[in-house]
């Protein structure tokens, strides 16, 4: 199957719903193979995982609690999660730079630690805290697509995407610029467009590409859809054992239980927050070896270069042929 990677945006997107789950897990599988090699570079994905199902479950456990009428947990159950998803961009990249230098610490044969990730991570704290400022910029920035009307809205939609697509990329190539060579952005920045002209022959067309696109998106939405159709017949059909509420539907009165509908939305949330995170740390990965092999390339390890250089190509993923022969056209990073 030939994909289009013109744009960044252009991968497995263009992939039926099942193909891109098999593509996802071929490339976690992959993943996995090349950073199997120490147990330690999980660690920071783990911790991930287990905040952003803390701070889903805070949000929807004060619904729970609004719904039984206890609204003094609800108010403090909502608190707690509004005060995790303000912090979440930081904790992300706290955790993403330590995965990050692990991964690099693996490559060129040493044995790191999550403890040894955590020390080198402090002398970051600026750079990384610059980082997760503009990804909350970003994430105002995409509030803009839903501004305006008509042309305006298409016009602002357009820009806005665009910019996303930069920054993301940008961000790839800044996570191991910062974690490995511990530079500030401003020298990150220029030395990314440097970077383009050191590019090995062998992976010439892969620079410039988010090969998982808008993976998670896709991914997640048929999961709510779904989702939300189940919980609606539960709670519909379910109102003789569920607590109830009555709405209004053209006039006439409709006895309802919202209670599938919040545990129905927890768990895809839920799902949607784990799976991004789990794509994230395939990325981090995957841009920190690409990173280390423009780089570095002497300090890798020898037994694992020719592995390395399968592995950016994608050739463990069934969905991608000739990765380095399709012509790519890279987004322009800054």
């Amino acid at each position: 199957m030939d994909l289009d990677f013109k744009k960044a945006s252009q991968s497995f997107d263009s992939l039926p719903y099942r193909e891109r789950i098999k593509s996802v897990l071929e490339l976690v599988k992959s993943t996995l193979s090349i950073v199997g090699k120490d147990a330690d570079i999980i660690k920071p994905w783990i911790r991930m995982a287990i905040y952003h199902t803390f701070m889903v479950s805070f949000f929807f456990g004060g619904l729970l609690c609004w719904q039984f009428e206890q609204y003094g947990y609800g108010i403090l159950s909502f608190c707690l999660g509004f005060f995790l998803f303000l912090y979440k961009h930081f904790y992300n990249n706290k955790q993403e730079m330590r995965m990050s230098w692990i991964v690099y610490e693996t490559l060129i044969g040493n044995d790191p630690s999550y403890k040894g990730a955590v020390t080198a991570d402090k002398e970051l704290k600026s750079q990384r805290r610059k980082i997760a400022w503009i990804d909350i910029a970003m994430a105002f920035v995409n509030r803009g697509k839903f501004a305006g009307g008509g042309i305006v809205k298409m016009l602002m939609r357009l820009f806005v995407s665009g910019l996303e697509e930069v920054w993301d990329l940008a961000n790839h190539y800044l996570i191991p610029s910062v974690a490995v060579d511990k530079m500030e952005l401003t020298p990150a920045f220029k030395e990314m467009k440097k970077l383009k002209d050191r590019i090995p022959e062998s992976l010439v067309g892969v620079f410039g590409i988010d090969f998982l696109g808008k993976v998670v998106r896709q991914v997640t939405i048929p999961t709510y859809v779904v989702l939300f159709i189940l919980s609606a017949a539960a709670g519909y059909f379910g109102t003789d054992f569920l607590p109830t509420s009555t709405i209004d539907v053209d006039g006439q009165p409709v006895t309802f239980s919202w209670l599938p509908i919040i545990l129905a939305l927890w768990l895809g949330k839920l799902f949607n927050n784990l799976f991004e995170r789990t794509v994230t740390g395939v990325k981090v990965t995957y841009f920190t070896v690409f990173y280390t092999k423009i780089t570095h390339p002497d300090r890798i390890r020898e037994d694992m270069r020719e592995e390395l250089t399968d592995y950016l190509k994608l050739e463990g993923v069934d969905e991608v042929d000739n990765l380095e022969e399709q012509g790519a056209e890279p987004a322009e990073t800054v």
